[in-house]
């Protein structure tokens, strides 16, 4: 069996820290925001986003720890959070100040600490931001046609608030910038701008404000690093310290004067310099879903170079590993309520990728692989989130690593099957090399390495179409039973249907009806994003955007996609079965009495309900009854998106994961013809409903293959639960592997897990200081157990324990 080394003294005492410390507000980049935005009110708005990220670079509070080896912070205090009053204003914080509910909040709905003076000044920018934020001018371009959509519940655009999500969800090339360095990408730039100056001809005078913010931008995140080396320098002169600490700040105080300008030239350097860019993009508003790509590819050449010449350890690698990951999880972003309840733990998505293949196709693992398992197995974080990316050359070692890692640290990583997702990556027409490169986005959307803008986590706002009340529209005429109102778009009801196959034309047409809201929704809230907020701290490394002069939000990346997803496979899958096999094929119910039963969410019907849930076949049982229509109805919505374009010249991707949206869209859906009851959680990914897989592990991974996961280029996402009595020694772990395997030659996509039982997880919510370190993968992320909100949690429970033999 894999072990896990001791961590350090030093990691131990950072790790404790992390755990005991409430994140705490800080109003400090809200304040400097608002300053500089009042003073630049009329300034075109590619120059002045780049001159605010110099302006958060010159003035934010930067702190060194005593016990840091790796610094950068967001906000003044450990573990502190902010917000992006540019993108969603700041409404939702004033009201919850107001009326007390943000200091009633609960860990689950990720309490921020906050100071008297920080609330009375978020609340006194209230008024300035109602109608300057990026959702105001989102909210401006609803169209009035789009109101009786939206009460169908199945999109996830508001009349108000729309918009005010950073579109986040992208991997910058992290590669260039500590291989190349800052000095050298503003040279490119003003080499560029001077052969522009005084001709500028039709397209040249964007390209030129374009070159102009690059250089800005380059100033701000040189100027932030040397910030952190004066502070790192002024600390190893005070007396307070060992002598050997204050040598290590003069040491820190050297690389960072150093990097970011110049090319990094240790792994530490280049550990750092990672980190340092990544805090840029951060500052720039887009942390969610921000990715840190292949990290074990682009830093193992410094770790490789320092280990042949013996100027570093493993154990000092390891070390720094440790502490780069703890800063990661540090930090934390302000969320509403309901948002902090939906993804949950103080989660941001910072996912980074390893293993798979590399551009020629060899087996890419390395040293730095096996350091970042190591430091996730010991640490038990909860971020960054990992996935490993399995091939048919993937070392037994690696193998048996991650598996330690996800018992130790539940669902992490996660799996990928490159078998399957390089081919996808090759239809979107990305290169072989390119394709090979893949990383993991945000949950499980795959997308390319530094030269690919995939907005795969929506534009603006969560993207997870509501699959559930496709059903419900279907079935009731267009009309959502949960709040009356009608959407303008029906089909009929149930009853009105003469056969199977009506029913399909007409979910069909529903979906198609949806999707094409979407897509259009989301092109029309695009025109302002894109004029609004363009991103010159991606785009300076993206590749394609330095080539072409234009920003990625212009279509200035290599390649270009937007992405959606839907939520609530199972449900569709089981209601469509439900439909067919009591009302056409076994004729056990008219389609009346069924539709009945369903309006009057199977109150006074329960034996009926009852027979459906224990006589219909079901998904996820490996029965080619239901799971031949999993493959018709999951390509029809898949099909449905792939039709779609956007302003990028780009095609639209959709996946199947849910976050946790699963329990939020349950919440707002009526009872379904699959026995399920009103307001219930729907399923999540591409899982069956929750404790209907009864058939075994083998069973589940068969139906799930049944859909075809090359068609949903935004990822698909399987959540299973295995007993921990069943996953034990290296006979448990070769069985784990096998069951893997398998699915990912039937042409799974990708799969999480987590060893744990149910008892487990009730005594965790009856003795949570217990269990405080249990970790667990709920759908999109992962987080503390106990630190999620009861239904999460019960969710979870609710899945069948999977036995591996």
């Amino acid at each position: 069996m894999y072990t896990f080394s001791p961590v350090s003294d030093r990691v131990a005492r950072i790790r404790e820290r992390y755990r005991t410390t409430t994140p705490k507000f800080s109003s400090e980049r809200p304040r400097i925001i608002t300053e500089f935005y009042k003073a630049h009110e009329t300034e075109h708005p590619m120059l002045k986003r780049a001159k605010c990220m110099l302006e958060i670079c010159s003035k934010m509070t930067v702190v060194v720890g005593d016990d840091d080896l790796i610094v950068g912070n967001q906000a003044p205090t450990f573990r502190g959070s902010t917000m992006n009053p540019e993108y969603g204003g700041v409404k939702w914080m004033v009201e919850e100040l107001k009326s007390g509910q943000y200091n009633k909040r609960e860990a689950y709905e990720e309490y921020n600490e906050i100071d008297p003076e920080d609330a009375d000044y978020i609340c006194s920018i209230e008024e300035y931001w109602n109608t300057r934020s990026l959702a105001a001018f989102c909210d401006a371009l609803i169209p009035d046609e789009f109101y009786p959509v939206e009460t169908a519940t199945i999109l996830p655009f508001n009349r108000t608030g729309t918009g005010g999500n950073p579109i986040g969800h992208f991997s910058a090339n992290y590669s260039k910038a500590i291989n190349k360095g800052f000095a050298a990408i503003k040279a490119e730039a003003l080499e560029t701008l001077a052969a522009l100056s005084g001709n500028l001809m039709q397209g040249d005078a964007e390209k030129h404000l374009f070159y102009r913010a690059v250089a800005i931008y380059c100033d701000a995140v040189m100027t932030l690093s040397k910030r952190y080396a004066a502070e790192c320098r002024r600390m190893s002169l005070l007396d307070k310290y060992t002598p050997e600490r204050r040598a290590e700040l003069a040491g820190m105080a050297d690389s960072l004067d150093h990097i970011i300008e110049y090319p990094a030239r240790s792994f530490r350097e280049a550990v750092q310099a990672t980190l340092i860019y990544h805090l840029t993009l951060c500052f720039d508003g887009q942390m969610h879903g921000l990715t840190l790509g292949r990290f074990d590819q682009y830093a193992y050449p410094f770790l490789k170079k320092e280990l042949e010449e013996g100027t570093i350890t493993q154990d000092q690698a390891q070390e720094i590993i440790d502490c780069f990951f703890l800063k990661i999880s540090e930090a934390v972003v302000a969320k509403t309520t309901a948002a902090a309840v939906n993804s949950g733990g103080y989660s941001s998505g910072q996912h980074m990728s390893l293993g798979g293949v590399d551009r020629e196709g060899n087996d890419a693992t390395n040293d730095v692989s096996y350091l970042m398992l190591q430091a996730m197995g010991r640490l038990h974080l909860h971020e960054p989130p990992l996935s490993l990316r399995i091939h048919k050359g993937t070392p037994g070692k690696l193998w048996e690593a991650a598996i330690a890692c996800t018992m130790e640290c539940g669902g992490i990583p996660t799996l990928q099957n490159d078998d399957i997702i390089i081919p996808t990556l090759l239809e979107r027409g990305f290169t072989m090399e390119d394709a090979r490169d893949y990383c993991i986005i945000g949950c499980v959307e795959p997308a390319g390495s530094g030269n690919d803008f995939p907005a795969c986590g929506g534009l603006g706002r969560a993207t997870y179409l509501n699959m559930g009340n496709i059903i419900t529209m279907l079935i009731n005429n267009g009309e959502n039973p949960l709040n009356g109102e009608n959407t303008g778009f029906g089909t009929g009801y149930l009853y009105d249907y003469k056969s199977f196959d009506e029913v399909m034309e007409a979910y069909r047409k529903h979906v198609t009806h949806y999707v094409n809201w979407h897509i259009s929704m989301s092109n029309l809230f695009w025109l302002v994003m894109r004029d609004k907020m363009p991103l010159i701290s991606v785009s300076s490394t993206m590749d394609g955007c330095m080539e072409s002069g234009k920003d990625v939000m212009y279509g200035g990346a290599k390649y270009n996609s937007n992405g959606s997803s839907g939520v609530g496979c199972a449900n569709v899958v089981d209601s469509l079965a439900v439909i067919k096999y009591m009302v056409f094929d076994k004729k056990i119910v008219t389609a009346r009495e069924l539709y009945d039963a369903i309006m009057k969410n199977w109150e006074g019907h329960e034996s009926l309900r009852q027979r459906i849930l224990n006589e219909v076949p079901r998904y996820g049982n490996d029965n080619p009854y239901t799971d031949e229509l999993a493959r018709e109805s999951m390509e029809i919505f898949a099909s449905a998106f792939l039709k779609g374009t956007g302003d990028r010249g780009n095609q639209w991707q959709v996946g199947i994961y849910p976050v946790s949206t699963h329990v939020v869209n349950g919440r707002r859906t009526w009872a379904t013809p699959d026995g399920r009851l009103a307001r219930e959680a729907l399923a999540e990914g591409v899982s069956p409903k929750q404790g209907l897989d009864k058939n075994g592990p083998a069973a589940v991974l068969k139906s799930v293959a049944a859909i075809n996961h090359s068609t949903f280029r935004n990822g698909t996402l399987l959540n299973m639960k295995f007993h921990p009595a069943t996953v034990q020694g290296d006979e448990g772990v070769k069985k784990l592997r096998m069951l893997v395997e398998t699915f990912f030659s039937l042409g799974g996509m990708h799969l999480q897990y987590n060893v744990v039982g149910g008892d487990q997880l009730r005594e965790a919510q009856t003795d949570p200081e217990k269990y405080k370190n249990l970790v667990i993968r709920i759908a999109g992320f992962s987080a503390y157990f106990v630190e999620l909100d009861h239904s999460l949690q019960n969710d979870l429970i609710s899945r069948t324990d999977q036995l591996v033999g």
